[in-house]
């Protein structure tokens, strides 16, 4: 999923589609039905598609205590089941997807079914203050947000540069970030296709980013940024595909 918090005057926000946050996948039967589905709407798949599939660093995520902000590379759609398919349990039931509302939300229905399954939410390109607010009040609330700060997929595999959205949040909430690198699943939903087809994909967790409250957003953004792009294996997992 696409997500974006605020960009730059470079690009404008989306006015044809205007979606709400459904609250109600916050409730706890909400949060009931992700947990047991989730053998079969995360899980099944990432192992069916990520063939071989490598995850190393998941020792960072025991230290993972209270609210967390997950970010990671975007290179594929199927970006967002990866990640979740990593996290421990207690995570994993508390943690919200930001989501592109011009992509995930054009429909009710469309829309409802992503904030059922994934705990997602739309955030119109471009974000703005409505989307610092409402995702503010998530941290605030001990819910983890998972976002790909880069805003859009990227069509090289190479890192975009990330917006300041996230870091906005990081600053003002005084949150800690959890840096996720994948490589490999532009092979699995090339741009342009709907079929899936099985690659191997590799997973690295960093270790967690925190901020000074005198921290910038200029460089909390860039040190961010440095941190995913730091993870950077492309060649290993091209060789493996050929």
């Amino acid at each position: 999923m696409t997500s974006v918090l605020v960009r730059n005057g470079r690009e404008r926000a989306s006015a044809s589609v205007k979606a709400l946050p459904h609250r109600w996948a916050l409730s706890l039967w909400a949060r009931g039905y992700r947990r047991l589905a989730r053998p079969w709407v995360v899980s099944r798949h990432v192992r069916r598609l990520c063939r071989p599939f490598e995850v190393t660093g998941l020792e960072h995520l025991d230290r993972l205590r209270g609210p967390t902000l997950v970010i990671a590379n975007h290179i594929s759609h199927f970006d967002t089941l990866i990640v979740l398919s990593i996290l421990p349990n207690r995570l994993y039931g508390r943690i919200a997807v930001m989501a592109a509302a011009d992509r995930f939300y054009t429909r009710r229905l469309k829309g409802a079914w992503y904030s059922l399954r994934y705990n997602a939410f739309p955030i119109a390109r471009g974000g703005g203050r409505a989307a610092l607010e409402y995702s503010a009040s998530l941290l605030q609330n001990d819910w983890s947000l998972l976002v790909f700060p880069e805003g859009s997929r990227s069509r090289t595999g190479e890192l975009l540069p990330f917006h300041p959205g996230p870091a906005i949040l990081a600053l003002r909430q005084g949150v800690p970030v959890l840096p996720i690198r994948i490589d490999g699943a532009s092979n699995i939903l090339t741009p342009g296709t709907r079929q899936a087809r099985p690659a191997p994909v590799r997973v690295q967790v960093g270790p967690l980013l925190t901020f000074d409250e005198n921290d910038s957003v200029a460089a909390a953004t860039e040190r961010m940024e440095s941190a995913v792009q730091a993870m950077a294996q492309p060649d290993r997992i091209l060789a493996a595909v050929h």
